[in-house]
């Protein structure tokens, strides 16, 4: 056994882990497009609805917080994060409260993505990922107007409507 034994590339890797072990090498930069925060950066996060600041010191919260999506870099961020949440928990309340038992048309509310208007879909045998599903368009379409086309399609879309500037 020895270094024989590896590939020409595993060899390579292998003297640039020593090298870096030695300090010769720096770090490389996070290459994600999700990055977590570095020790000692500030960051927000959303507790019991109010937008919080807190240091990143890689403790357990952090770390928990992290693992639930609930650390932003801005409060613009956060408060966004936080309406999104209130725009979710609405619907599916709406769902829960007058969805029909009877009927399962599997309703989703979408969006055309060609005229940024919302719009209902039903898939009678098939129910979307992390969607709210009303039990007939009826049911869909009240929750549109009981929750507001504008902040479905702001942010649960991610779109402005039209009348926003």
């Amino acid at each position: 056994m020895g270094i024989k034994n590896l590939t020409e590339a595993e060899e390579k890797e292998f003297y640039r882990l020593v090298e870096k072990m030695n300090g010769k090498e720096p770090d490389k930069k996070q290459n994600v497009k999700v990055n977590k925060p570095q020790i000692s950066e500030g960051y927000f996060y959303i507790s019991n609805g109010i937008i919080a600041e807190s240091i990143w010191t890689n403790d357990h919260l952090d770390e928990a917080r992290w693992e639930l999506g609930n650390i932003f870099f801005t409060e613009e961020e956060a408060k966004f994060a936080r309406e999104k949440r209130k725009v979710e928990v609405e619907l599916k309340r709406y769902a829960k409260e007058h969805n029909d038992e009877k009927t399962t048309d599997n309703c989703h509310v979408v969006m055309n993505t060609g005229t940024k208007e919302i719009d209902i879909s039903s898939y009678w045998v098939l129910q979307v990922a992390g969607a709210t599903c009303f039990s007939n368009r009826e049911i869909a379409n009240d929750a549109i107007e009981e929750v507001g086309k504008d902040r479905i399609l702001k942010y649960i879309f991610g779109v402005e409507s039209e009348g926003e500037e």
